[in-house]
């Protein structure tokens, strides 16, 4: 899973509350409860616009990790949200948990209170010295949890059609998510200098979270407003932030594994309470054959297992991303599921992809999609090669390239690239023996992530056997690292 670096914004200077000053001791308990963490702390500066400048800089730093906020008020949002604008653009929304919109303008705010700003300077309209290069369209917003409104945020609510977070669509592809902790119910959770009842409970944040973190990737993750007034809010915190950094961190990989799944599927695909169910008949490999547990709450095993044997084929649990399925994976080993298939994800910017393989060897795109089974047949060295070839391949999904290089009329090398929401998955990677070490993957390489910057993606992912280390160093050498790792439990 991507490192993370957590940067602590202590700042103050923009709530409105009156015992603000709180929230630099709540700033530093949120950053040290979030596990496996670099720690970045920025110094607050005399006013909003020099605090915003030092996190600018902090997040620069942390340019290719996933970036944890924490404040402080509302306000230290400003330039973690800029920054994964500048970076995801069109595809980014923002999911504003918070029992206010913070969306009142310098001249609608009842207080002149920074943080209940914040969101609307990201859309355009703040104070002049704190506005972003480029700011959120109001369909890239969607409100959670809200339910104090000032009248003016009611008005731009309607008027700009801001959603709610029912109304979340498929079309968003990254998440930023924003948590200030007066979303919580203040019989919860009371340590915040603004409270507001009926929110939500604690559970119901986590599922909420859980539900975004299965169906998108969560590019980044804001915490903020704790104000440390009661020992038992503090208690429940050591609980629910680790949760919540947890699941947020691992999105980026769930959505790899259902991305992969989308591109190149099984025959038969079912989902079962999160659970997704494929099958392919005739076809051995276990990634079509094989059940991806959800990230959150993996319960309903046995209907997993019903659903395998009635089509006489064991389970295999495909534990992805090992890192975060522990508790499955001990359940699943003490009930006599063996371990199978360690593999890890490496994933890299086709960018450095494309400087790092320039090669003088000669790729070719076989555009013929009828042609792709007898090539792959002829190349891939599994026994059910043929299988895949008939039961899989045609069924790629587009746009894909599948590339190939020859030598003496003879096809010695191959790789498939698909495309899919601003990624590109390689598969099916494959040299003969005898033409190994030659720079043919090195050219496949950079050739496929060449046509994939041509369709807008901007990261490679892929599968690696943990054993096959030849291909590890090659991939490495590209410019992957790992992203996670993942096995099979298969049922005895």
């Amino acid at each position: 899973m991507p490192e993370v670096t957590v940067i602590e914004v202590p700042q103050w200077q923009g709530s409105g509350s009156a015992t603000a000053t709180r929230l630099t001791e709540g700033a530093a308990l949120l950053a040290a409860l979030i596990p496996d963490a670099e720690r970045t702390r920025v110094q607050v500066a005399g006013t909003l616009k020099e605090t915003a400048e030092r996190t600018r800089t902090a997040l620069e730093r942390a340019r290719d990790r996933f970036v944890i906020t924490v404040g402080g008020d509302c306000g230290v949002e400003l330039e973690p949200i800029a920054a994964v604008l500048r970076r995801y653009g069109e595809r980014l929304t923002v999911v504003w948990f918070d029992a206010h919109a913070d969306l009142n303008t310098p001249s609608s705010s009842p207080s002149g209170a920074f943080h209940g700003m914040v969101l609307r300077t990201l859309l355009g309209d703040g104070p002049p010295d704190l506005m972003p290069d480029r700011v959120l369209r109001p369909e890239q917003v969607v409100l959670a949890g809200v339910r104090a409104l000032d009248p003016a945020e009611s008005d731009f609510i309607r008027v700009a059609g801001i959603a709610d977070l029912p109304a979340l669509g498929e079309s968003a592809t990254a998440l930023y998510i924003h948590i200030d902790l007066d979303v919580l119910d203040p019989g919860s959770f009371g340590s915040v200098g603004t409270p507001e009842p009926a929110g939500l409970l604690p559970g119901e944040l986590i599922d909420q979270v859980a539900a975004l973190a299965e169906r998108f990737e969560i590019v980044g993750l804001g915490l903020t407003e704790y104000e440390p007034a009661r020992p038992e809010d503090h208690d429940l915190l050591t609980t629910l932030v680790p949760r919540l950094a947890g699941l947020c961190r691992i999105s980026g990989a769930r959505q790899v594994e259902r991305r992969a799944a989308r591109v190149w599927p099984a025959s038969n695909v079912e989902e079962h309470e999160g659970w997704l169910l494929r099958h392919t008949p005739g076809v051995k490999r276990k990634r079509w054959n094989s059940a991806l547990p959800p990230i959150h709450r993996a319960t309903g095993v046995e209907r997993v297992e019903e659903f395998y044997r009635e089509r006489d084929t064991p389970l295999r649990v495909h534990v992805s991303p090992a890192e975060h399925h522990r508790d499955l994976d001990a359940f699943l080993a003490a009930r006599g599921y063996r371990i199978e298939g360690e593999t890890s994800v490496l994933t890299a910017s086709t960018g450095e992809v494309i400087a790092a393989t320039a090669s003088a060897v000669t790729v070719e795109t076989v555009t013929d999609r009828d042609a792709w089974p007898k090539i792959f047949t002829d190349l891939d060295d599994h026994l059910d090669s043929a299988a895949v070839g008939g039961a899989v391949l045609p069924h790629t999904a587009e746009p894909a390239a599948f590339l190939t290089v020859s030598d003496r009329g003879r096809v010695a090398g191959m790789g498939l690239f698909v495309a899919d929401e601003g990624w590109a998955g390689i598969f099916s990677m494959a040299t003969r023996p005898e033409h190994r070490r030659r720079g043919i993957a090195t050219a496949l390489l950079g050739a496929g992530a060449r046509w994939a910057a041509g369709q807008g993606a901007d990261r490679l992912y892929l599968q690696v056997e943990q054993d096959n280390k030849a291909a590890r160093r090659l991939y490495e050498r590209a410019g992957f690292t790992c992203s996670h790792t993942y096995h099979y439990r298969t049922s005895p």
